[in-house]
C-alpha cells in the first residue's frame, strides 16, 4: 500500500518540474523570440527608410522633369495650334487651375481659346424629370443650333445625349462656318437660364471654335456623371474639325471607375490624364494637333497601357541649330 508521503512527494516532484520548465522555457524561449522580433523590427525600419529614400527621390525627379517641361513649352508649343480656336468646356468639380494651366499651354500654342463653358451639377442628373427638360430644351434650339434630333429618345441619357448635340453645335464649327454670335448666345443663354451650365467670369463667346477641350471632374472614384460626360465628349468630337477633341483629367485620373478610364476603354476621343502638370498641359495641344493630323484618337499620361505622351510634333516656326560641338554619331 502507498503511503500519504508518497503520494505528496509526487505531487510535489510535478510541480516542481513543472515549475522548473516554466522558468527554463520561458529565459530561452523569450530571448529567442525577442531576438527574431528584433530582427522583424530592424527590416521593417530599414525598408521603411529606403521606401521614405525612394519617395523623396522620385518627388525631386517628378519635380525636375516638370520644372524642364514648363522651361521646354515655347519649344514644344510654339505654331503647334496656329489659327485654330478651341473651346473649353468643364465638368462639375474640374479643377480650376489645370484647366488654367491647359488654356495657357493651348494660347502658347498659337490657339485662340473661345470660351470656358462650366456644366452644372444639373446637367448631370439622369432622374426622368431631368432627361424631359434637357430633351424639351434640346428640341427648342435644335433649329437654332442647326441639328437635327432623333425623333424617338433612346438611352438612360438621351435627354443630355440631345442637349450635348446642340451645345455642340453652338460651340463649335464642324468644319463649317458654325453659328454666328447671335446664335451662339441665345443656345448658351438658355442653358444658362434653365441652370445647366454658366460661362465663366461671365464672359461671352462671339466665335465658334474648331477644337475642344473637355476637362473631367477632379478627385479620385467614383465620379457622377460618368455615362453623361462620354457622351458630351461624343457630341463635341462629331462636331469639331477632324474629331479634334481632348478629355483631360488630373494625376487622381489613375485609378479605376473615373471618367478618363471609361473613356479609355471605348476608345472615342483623346484623353490626358496628367493636365495638372506641365507635361500634361503640353500632351494636351499635341494630342489636338494629331487629331489634326488624321490620326486616330489616342490616350495619353500615366495610367497603365496609355502611351506616356504623343510623339513630338515639330512647330511651324521653330527652328534648331546645330552645335558645333555635336558629336559624329548624334542622330541627324
Amino acid at each position: 500500500m502507498i503511503d500519504f508521503r508518497y503520494h505528496l512527494v509526487s505531487i510535489i516532484a510535478v510541480f516542481l518540474a513543472l515549475a522548473v520548465g516554466l522558468v527554463v522555457g520561458s529565459t530561452a524561449l523569450s530571448g529567442k523570440a525577442v531576438e527574431v522580433l528584433t530582427e522583424g523590427q530592424r527590416l521593417a525600419l530599414h525598408q521603411n527608410a529606403t521606401l521614405v529614400q525612394e519617395r523623396s527621390d522620385l518627388t525631386k525627379e517628378l519635380t525636375a522633369e516638370q520644372a524642364f517641361a514648363q522651361a521646354a513649352s515655347p519649344l514644344l508649343l510654339t505654331g503647334l495650334l496656329t489659327d485654330e480656336k478651341v473651346v473649353l468646356v468643364e465638368a462639375p468639380g474640374a479643377d480650376a487651375s489645370m484647366t488654367a494651366g491647359v488654356a495657357t499651354a493651348l494660347r502658347e500654342a498659337g490657339a485662340t481659346v473661345t470660351g470656358d463653358v462650366q456644366l452644372n451639377g444639373s446637367f448631370l442628373a439622369t432622374d426622368g424629370h431631368t432627361e424631359d427638360q434637357l430633351t424639351q430644351l434640346a428640341q427648342s434650339l435644335a433649329t437654332t443650333a442647326g441639328v437635327t434630333l432623333a425623333t424617338q429618345a433612346q438611352g438612360s441619357v438621351s435627354g443630355q445625349q440631345a442637349a450635348s448635340k446642340v451645345l455642340a453645335a453652338s460651340l463649335l464649327s464642324g468644319g463649317g462656318a458654325g453659328l454666328d454670335a447671335a446664335d451662339i448666345s441665345a443656345v448658351l443663354s438658355q442653358f444658362s437660364q434653365d441652370g445647366y451650365l454658366s460661362l465663366a467670369n461671365g464672359s461671352t463667346i462671339s466665335q465658334p471654335a474648331t477644337l475642344a477641350v473637355l476637362v473631367a471632374p477632379a478627385g479620385s472614384s467614383p465620379q457622377p456623371g460618368t455615362q453623361v460626360l462620354v457622351a458630351l465628349a461624343v457630341a463635341l468630337r462629331n462636331a469639331a474639325e477632324h474629331d479634334g477633341t481632348v478629355m483631360v483629367g488630373g494625376s487622381q485620373s489613375v485609378v479605376s471607375r473615373n471618367v478618363i478610364n471609361a473613356e479609355n476603354n471605348v476608345h472615342q476621343v483623346s484623353t490626358v490624364d496628367m493636365a495638372d502638370t506641365p507635361t500634361g498641359q503640353i500632351m494636351t495641344a499635341q494630342a489636338l494637333r494629331l487629331l489634326l493630323d488624321g490620326k486616330a484618337p489616342g490616350q495619353y499620361g500615366i495610367t497603365p497601357g496609355v502611351a506616356p505622351s504623343p510623339a513630338p510634333t515639330p512647330s511651324a516656326t521653330s527652328t534648331v541649330t546645330p552645335s558645333t560641338h555635336t558629336s559624329s554619331g548624334a542622330h541627324k
